[in-house]
């Protein structure tokens, strides 16, 4: 009801143990709706909607994410490509090469343009790294073998991602990480504004898997939160896989073991706060029922503990038990209580079982 999917008694526990939490940023820290801010000319026989327009005739065979921006912004420009390229090639971490009649139209970063070996690039170089440092993800638009200008997309920062990385280390999490595929710089402008400890930046799907287990390899309990297919695997391997249910896709969340369903990032420190809450409170409850055990024992062999007595010291026994997996409910002015009743409920029955 309150929007947190723990699958499982098994997650709940291992939750309370995470000590480090990686994030996407795409989608996860950011809105996920990514809009074309900038176009800046660097040749001077085209103006801006020449530029846009050839961005988006590459673009237009593509499913990255980024695509889309610079489509709608061609669209409201009057420059929409009609039909797609006659061969579009994707470059995994670097772009898009397509070829349009007689001209190949690249679409990416530096790496793109030093693999094609085209000069005079300093000057977009620069332009790119300005807007990268001002947290906007540059695309840089060559013709042939020059180049054309620069493209910059920009994702909004969601209001509650400074407030969620500062949670989570209230809530006992030494180090949160950023695991993005875009650029160095932009991802370190986002992690000084939410105040993430630890930035990894280019990565590919197959990079932040190798970062997760880098993490559990240094003896970290890791959580992984993303929300696309490309997340997946990180999922998978880590500790605990957060999917962000609201936006993120089926593959994310049937691989996660937690699904935030709504689109609230704090609610994943409100989880690992209760998974800590929840394993603690039945840590005091084995204990009471340990000391209770061992008292009556100790009574019945010494004699002076009757059938009567030792009943009433169980049955006062299991209701301290009972009232002291209730004080979980004790958040209820705050946050609703259903997602409590699960864990008090099974916190008592396994207490009971000790006793």
């Amino acid at each position: 009801r309150d929007g947190i999917l723990i699958k499982g008694g098994e997650f709940l526990e291992t939750s309370a143990k995470i000590d480090t939490v990686a994030v996407d940023k795409t989608g996860t820290l950011t809105e996920g709706r990514p809009q074309l801010t900038d176009v800046i000319v660097l040749n001077p026989a085209l103006d801006r909607t020449g530029v846009l327009r050839w961005a988006a005739l590459a673009e237009a065979g593509s499913e990255h994410p980024l695509a889309r921006p610079i489509l709608d912004a061609a669209a409201d420009a009057g420059v929409a490509p009609v039909g797609l390229a006659d061969h579009t090639e994707p470059m995994p971490g670097k772009g898009i090469a397509a070829t349009a009649g007689q001209h190949r139209v690249l679409i990416g970063n530096a790496a793109l343009l030093e693999h094609y070996d085209l000069p005079d690039t300093l000057q977009a170089t620069r332009v790119a790294e300005e807007l990268a440092a001002a947290g906007q993800t540059p695309m840089i638009v060559a013709i042939d073998d020059t180049v054309a200008g620069v493209i910059a997309v920009a994702d909004a920062l969601r209001t509650d991602a400074a407030a969620m990385v500062d949670r989570l280390h209230h809530s006992g999490v030494r180090t949160v990480v950023m695991l993005t595929g875009d650029a160095p710089q932009v991802a370190h402008a986002v992690a000084t504004a939410t105040g993430i400890d630890e930035v990894h930046a280019g990565l590919l799907p197959e990079d932040k898997l190798d970062a997760v287990a880098a993490l559990q390899r240094r003896g970290h309990t890791v959580a992984m939160v993303g929300d696309g297919v490309n997340d997946a695997p990180a999922l998978a391997t880590a500790n605990i896989g957060v999917a962000m249910g609201a936006a993120g896709s089926a593959v994310a969340v049937e691989t996660a073991d937690i699904a935030l369903m709504g689109d609230d990032l704090l609610k994943l420190p409100e989880a690992i706060s209760l998974a800590k809450r929840t394993v603690n409170n039945m840590r005091q409850n084995i204990t009471i029922a340990m000391i209770t055990v061992t008292l009556l024992l100790v009574g019945v062999l010494f004699g002076g503990v009757t059938m009567a007595i030792g009943m009433l010291v169980h049955e006062a026994s299991v209701l301290i038990v009972i009232i002291n997996a209730m004080r979980l409910l004790r958040r209820r002015a705050r946050q609703p209580a259903p997602r409590f009743a699960t864990s008090c409920v099974a916190t008592c029955r396994a207490t009971s079982c000790s006793i």
